[in-house]
């Protein structure tokens, strides 16, 4: 069974000093990955932020979550992603997706195409990173229709689970969030992956607690089952990880920033485990 791995994604908006202690702390907590979303509604750059990141940390490894394929010249990505991993020594894994955010579109005055064109051009753009970057760097694709499932089947090292985001936009709690439709998924994932599917690390996001507002509707059962809830204490998020791991296979899992100090008992838990 693959050890947990979990990382911390930086928070929306940040100052110099914010972004150094935030930084730190992940590392001093023993997160194993600091990753940035990528945005443009005032958020940090990504590549800029992590290589501000590694200048400052030692150990925590360097994620993009994820980069979206139309924002950038493949040729220039390569270029950027390959000097943040030899400067950081070699601590880079690299997430990307075909985009979904409409926001994202209209603030870079680039079409909004259909998710068929999106997904082609991902596909187009993967062997020209692949050849480019170092060959053992890890590569990350979100996956949550069945043909992103499919590419980041044959792509992808880790493949994060997520719900389809429909018509640009991102629904966590919605009726893809039950630990069941995580688990029609990773089948298809599994049936695409083949013999290589052993190799390949599952991962997902954790978008709240039990007690927030955004899931205090749900019922008791999406509270305790859905992949992308916490529920306290420290020992019953512990518990509920590694059900979630023995029954999904899940063993990544990145919190969002708000949660940085209250998960850490949970990394020191399940570390090594």
């Amino acid at each position: 069974m693959r050890a947990f791995r979990f990382g911390v994604q930086g928070p929306p908006s940040l100052s110099e000093p914010a972004w150094s202690d935030f930084a730190r702390r992940a590392e001093d907590h023993g997160y194993d990955v600091l990753s940035v979303a990528d945005h443009f509604d005032g958020r940090p750059g990504p590549l800029v932020a992590l290589a501000y990141a590694a200048a400052i940390t030692d150990r925590i490894r360097l994620g993009t979550m994820v980069l979206g394929v139309d924002f950038r010249n493949p040729t220039v990505l390569a270029q950027d992603v390959a000097t943040l991993d030899e400067l950081s020594r070699e601590r880079v894994e690299l997430g990307i997706g075909a985009g979904w955010n409409q926001r994202d579109y209209d603030a870079t005055g680039i079409p909004f195409e259909p998710p068929s064109v999106r997904i082609d051009r991902l596909a187009a753009m993967l062997p020209r990173l692949r050849a480019a970057l170092r060959p053992s760097l890890r590569l990350m694709i979100g996956g949550g229709g069945p043909r992103m499932l499919a590419l980041a089947a044959e792509e992808a090292d880790i493949v994060s689970i997520v719900p389809t985001n429909q018509g640009g936009r991102s629904e966590p709690f919605g009726p893809e969030r039950s630990a069941k439709a995580f688990a029609a998924k990773i089948e298809i994932l599994r049936a695409a992956a083949g013999s290589r599917f052993d190799a390949v690390e599952l991962h997902t996001r954790v978008f709240a607690s039990s007690t927030d507002d955004a899931v205090r509707l749900l019922g008791v059962a999406d509270l305790e089952e859905s992949p992308m809830i916490m529920v306290r204490p420290t020992e019953a998020m512990a518990d509920k990880l590694l059900r979630q791991r023995d029954r999904l296979g899940i063993s990544y899992v990145t919190v969002s920033a708000r949660f940085l100090d209250e998960f850490a008992p949970v990394v020191e838990r399940l570390r090594d485990l």
